[in-house]
């Protein structure tokens, strides 16, 4: 008779799409190894095609923004209590949560009482803020699969078991982009000097963001006439924002508004306007160089401020544990300074090159068999 071991069964929950794609990737690495094994718990379609069994529609956990939490709130915490429930009494081999850690770090703080093993894939930013939380982590999970390799050593401090995987993005982004084949794709010519403008994926930096992208567009198109710029708009509502923005500062600016195609744009482009986020990541990851620049609330700064544990914001910067990229925060987010900056990377060559030797050893870096050594590690930690 076969063991347990050759019929395990793997409970994992993902929120939203990138978590669906992760827990995809591990589940084809984890099934290599045990052909039989049972795949349960909530994830997406990516998921699902592999033989994955989602118990609820995986659109039900994701929900952003605070007035749409509490909305769903009452529906969200009936879904989790039947979650544990069910995952009690069927005993899985190990549970491991994909990122969503409001839903999952309640998931896991449970099953691990019970004595069943965790594993918390992508570990949450205490390398920016709030790194004290890691001392309630602690009591949830068995191990945590990291991103970054800058992130172990914090979680050793803490005697939490750690193992940096490499980011997802790395395997993703083409290693040499392919700019003639990018602007063919977005109609352009193949020869101009374009700079991708990137406000931001959500409505609310959207609105901080386009009115003073487009004014440092505006001075760059004067400085630079031959200058064309593409902006890539998440929705329509993202680029009717934009239109507005163009309309009211710079009706005449040679500007491409695309829907979607963030990655497209960024291939095409000679550089970058960035707001913060996985966007920096991206650019550089595709080897682009950029100005980062965002404000948000007075209030949500100041608190981020105080609780900050980094002195950068930029991914790119905080890898480098340098500033490599412009950072325009706040105050110093103006057209004027936009431009400025993002002139000096057209002119200034040496500027230039420092991003782009930076983000070639960032992409080596990050670039790893993030499935196998993730996989490795929850079999180790759930002794399969």
């Amino acid at each position: 008779m076969a063991s347990i071991a050759h019929f395990p069964v793997f409970a994992l929950v993902a929120g939203e799409a990138s978590g669906d794609t992760l827990g995809a990737d591990l589940i084809q690495e984890l099934k290599s190894r045990y052909p039989h094994a049972r795949f349960v718990g909530i994830g997406g379609p990516k998921m699902q095609a592999l033989g994955f069994e989602s118990w609820v529609p995986m659109e039900k956990l994701s929900v952003m923004g605070l007035f749409e939490v509490l909305k769903h709130l009452p529906e969200l915490l009936k879904i989790r209590k039947n979650l544990i429930q069910n995952l009690l009494a069927l005993k899985p081999n190990v549970f491991i949560g994909i990122d969503a850690p409001d839903f999952n770090f309640a998931v896991e703080r449970q099953l691990k009482a019970a004595g069943i093993p965790t594993v918390h894939y992508v570990g949450p930013s205490v390398w920016a803020w709030r790194e004290k939380r890691l001392e309630k982590i602690k009591h949830a999970v068995d191990g945590m699969l990291v991103l970054f390799p800058f992130e172990p050593p914090i979680y050793d401090k803490y005697q939490i078991p750690v193992q940096y995987v490499g980011h997802p993005l790395a395997n993703q982004v083409p290693e040499t982009p392919n700019v003639q084949r990018a602007r063919k794709k977005l109609g352009l010519p193949e020869q101009g000097q374009f700079t991708g403008i990137l406000p931001g994926s959500r409505m609310s930096e959207i609105d901080k963001m386009a009115d003073i992208y487009i004014q440092a567009a505006r001075q760059l198109a004067l400085l630079y006439p031959q200058m064309q710029f593409l902006g890539p708009c998440v929705h329509e509502k993202a680029r009717q924002r934009m239109q507005q923005a163009i309309d009211q500062f710079a009706p005449q600016l040679p500007i491409h508004l695309y829907r979607q195609q963030a990655q497209t744009v960024m291939e095409a482009s000679d550089q970058l306007i960035v707001t913060s986020g996985t966007a920096t990541l991206e650019a550089a990851l595709m080897q682009r160089p950029m100005v980062l620049s965002i404000k948000v609330h007075p209030i949500s700064y100041w608190i981020m401020k105080r609780l900050a544990t980094t002195q950068w914001i930029g991914l790119p910067n905080i890898l480098a544990q340098q500033s490599i990229v412009p950072e325009l925060i706040q105050q110093a987010a103006t057209p004027e300074k936009i431009a400025l900056e993002l002139g000096r990377l057209v002119v200034d060559i040496p500027k230039r090159t420092a991003q782009l030797t930076a983000f070639k050893k960032q992409a080596e870096l990050l670039k790893q068999p993030s499935a196998k050594l993730a996989s490795d590690a929850i079999c180790r930690w759930a002794n399969l």
